[in-house]
Parts: C-alpha cells; structure tokens; sequence
C-alpha cells in the first residue's frame, strides 16, 4: 500500500493501520489506554501478528513510542501489511507489528505520553530505580521555566551555550536526553512507575517471544541524523555482536554505537524498550535498534521541544502563537516535505525488508 502523503493524525494513522490489515485478512487486536485524545478520541495500542504466534524467529516492529514521531513508523507498518502476507513466511517466523505504542502522545502531537512520561525511559520502573542525572537538576529551571509568557528561543540557546562551556556538549546532552527521575514536569522524565501502555508492550510480546530463538526488534523513530539519512541506533559497543548484526544489515557507515564510542552523537538512555524487551525472549539471539529517520539540526529539536513543553504546561493550544508552536513542534519530527517524506518511506522498507530476510533466511 503506498500513499502520496502521510496522515497528519493519530486517527486518519489508525485507520489506514487497520484497513490494510483488513484488507490482508489480518486480525487486529486492540489495547485500549484510559487517556483520551483530542475531542475526547479513543485511543490504542494495536496489535497485528502475521505469521504463527508461537514463532522460533520473530520481527517485532513498534510505531510512535515517542507519539510526535510515529506517523513515517505507522505508514512502514501498514505499508508493510500491504506488501506482506502470512503466507509467504516460514512457519516458524512471525513478524509483530505494535501500532501506536504511545497513543496519546501520536494525538496529541507530543514526545511523551499522558503522564509526561518518555515511555523509552520507561522500561520495568515498577521494579527498578532510575539512574541518576544530576547534571539535570541544575538544568531543569532552564529547559522548563514557570514563565508567564512563551520563552525566547535566543534568550534559552545562550544560557543553554553557558551549560556546555562549564560541562561539555557531551554531558549537557546527556543530562538533557538521557532521562531523568526527578522531575515529574520535565523533560525526558522516565515516570514514577510503569506506565500503561509499557505494561501493554509487554502483555503483548511475552506470549510470543518466550521460546524464540531470534528475535529482531525495530523501534522506528524519527529526529536524530542528518535530514533526509537514517540511522540504526545500536545500544552497545563498536564490535559487539549488535554492532555487527546490524552493520551488516544496513551497512557499517549507518550503525552508531551508543555506548563506549568517542564518536557517538548520542548517548546511553537508561529504561530503553529495546533493552528491557530483551528479558521477554530470554533464549534468543537478540537485536533491536532505534532506527531513525533524519529531520532537523538538534538546535531546532530542542529549541522546538522547549516552546513545546511549555505551552504544554502553560499554554494554550487554542491561541494561534501555541498553536504554531505546536505545528512547528511537529514538524521537526515528521517534516511537511513530501521529499522527505518518500525518502523515509524507501528507506524504511529497505530496512524492513532486509530485517524480515534475516530473520526468514
């Protein structure tokens, strides 16, 4: 299934989802959330397994854990269906695809979910303390002031340039996006407890990855990388077995380490779904990436998600400067660039077709 231009909404996202699994004959299973979205919207964590649900290798593909992000994802997964069917898998094989993971995020227009919550910060809080950021308090009254009027961009980027003469850019964007626990009203904040739709994910994947012996998930997302690139974000080392699993899929020049490597443009995230999906599959061979679509410098990134945050907490989305600050929002994260936009959806599919291959062959 192809289209001209993406969905701009959760809703009209939803229902292309659901009409291609319809039209492959597809079962859809629903998760409802208790939040509700604009107009008071229901809102879902979609469920479509192709293939066996006891599968020995299973591709498990996740749209919009970060909301603002999961249009291009949503569009790849019902694309995916379109081109997909269960008959032409290897009985063993399943491929999992989790629409919407946050929901309210996706329809609202915001990284984070209901509660504030960055669910890939959000991995098993229910039985784990978060990890320490101390750089973050020290920046939280700047990156979220309890101003009367919406912040100057300028006025944030230089006292934000102060921070990283006195530290470093490397551990201001860590501080800043590695997730924090302090701060219920921040950014990046990993939550209190478990969050729903977390809990969902893994109602979800435990029945089918138990007794897989390979596992490959992709977490697709966009903002990080060159404008028009994409990026397998690998959580481990150069060298690893997940530095290579992944080079050779998509080719080394792709693959970033996220851990031990100078070179790194991002860092380690604490709570990530990749790393806590893997103690569902505990025999398998295991793989997951953050695979990301490039969009805007990241001074844009976080000047937009500053302005954001704040209108979230502050403002009003009915006043026609929040609101363009909304839509600016979401267009650093899915660019109005019909380019852009069938740039992403080739290679998406180059990616997910190489990732079924693998785990198929």
């Amino acid at each position: 299934m192809r289209y001209d231009r993406l969905p701009l909404t959760y809703g009209e996202s939803r229902a292309r989802f659901r009409r291609a699994a319809a039209t492959a004959e597809l079962a859809v299973t629903t998760h409802p959330i208790t939040a509700r979205g604009p107009d008071d919207l229901l809102l879902s964590v979609d469920e479509v397994v192709i293939g066996t649900r006891s599968p020995r290798r299973a591709l498990v593909v996740f749209s919009g854990t970060h909301g603002v992000e999961g249009v291009i994802g949503s569009a790849l997964q019902a694309d995916l269906l379109g081109r997909l069917g269960a008959a032409t898998l290897p009985d063993d094989v399943a491929v999992v695809l989790v629409h919407a993971v946050n929901p309210w995020g996706m329809a609202w227009w915001r990284r984070q979910n209901e509660s504030n919550v960055d669910l890939n910060r959000n991995w098993g809080r229910d039985e784990r303390d978060g990890a320490p950021n101390a750089h973050y308090e020290e920046l939280h009254p700047l990156l979220c002031p309890d101003s009367d009027t919406l912040p100057d961009g300028d006025a944030f980027l230089a006292a934000l340039a102060a921070f990283v003469d006195r530290y470093g850019l490397a551990a201001v964007r860590d501080a800043i996006s590695g997730g924090q626990y302090s701060h219920p009203d921040g950014l990046y904040f990993g939550g209190e407890r478990t969050e729903e739709s977390t809990h969902i994910v893994e109602r979800i994947l435990t029945p089918l990855l138990d007794d897989t012996e390979l596992t490959v998930l992709i977490d697709l997302h966009t903002g990080h990388g060159e404008y028009g690139t994409s990026t397998a974000l690998c959580d481990a080392p150069p060298g690893s077995a997940q530095h290579r699993f992944w080079s050779q899929l998509v080719g080394e020049q792709r693959v970033e380490c996220t851990l031990d490597n100078p070179d790194a443009t991002t860092g380690h995230k604490d709570g990530q779904l990749g790393g806590g999906i893997a103690t569902l599959a505990p025999n398998a061979e295991y793989h997951s990436t953050s695979f990301e679509f490039g969009t805007r410098s990241d001074t844009r990134q976080i000047v937009a998600g500053h302005a954001e945050h704040w209108v979230h907490r502050h403002g009003d989305r009915t006043v026609p400067e929040h609101a363009e600050v909304v839509w600016d929002h979401r267009c650093c994260y899915t660019p109005d660039d019909p380019a852009w936009e069938r740039t992403a959806m080739e290679q998406g599919r180059d990616i997910l077709d190489r990732s079924l291959r693998a785990v198929s062959s």
